[in-house]
């Protein structure tokens, strides 16, 4: 005879799901909790989570971003200008956030540095991908796809 999962079973209530782990709910932390606790454990032990991209990267795409930011006329949506620079849209907004805060170290950067140029975004990400072959950044999310 076949039990509902709230009758009892041998005096005990028994709850839908895996029952060869049982309490196993009570337990679970969220993927963020986790991430959290490991970082700090690796913080603890003075290691550094590596980054996504060299730096020189990760300054093109704020040089282009801001450019962006401060044009004139008609451009495409920020969706759309974060799709062409392989960012995502949350962190765009978060430079564009960064930069209303304030803009002086972008401008001071601009002047130093000129318009941004897609040639020089390209060489940048040469780099990371050799940096990338080397172990000295994280693995691309389509690398651990595959794997």
């Amino acid at each position: 005879m076949l039990l509902s999962p709230l009758e009892s079973h041998r005096g005990k209530l028994r709850k839908c799901g895996n029952s060869a782990r049982p309490g196993r709910r009570e337990r679970a932390m969220s993927k963020y909790e986790t991430s959290k606790r490991n970082l700090s454990k690796a913080r603890a032990r003075g290691l550094q989570p590596r980054p996504w991209r060299c730096l020189q990267v990760s300054q093109m795409i704020r040089r282009h971003v801001f450019q962006w930011f401060t044009c004139r006329g008609t451009w495409p949506s920020g969706h759309a200008w974060a799709r062409d620079l392989g960012i995502s849209h949350t962190w765009h907004q978060k430079l564009v956030r960064e930069f209303r805060a304030d803009p002086s170290k972008m401008y001071r950067e601009q002047r130093i540095s000129g318009d941004p140029k897609f040639a020089q975004l390209t060489l940048a990400r040469g780099r990371t991908r050799r940096m990338r072959g080397h172990g000295e950044l994280r693995p691309s999310k389509d690398t651990r796809l595959i794997q």
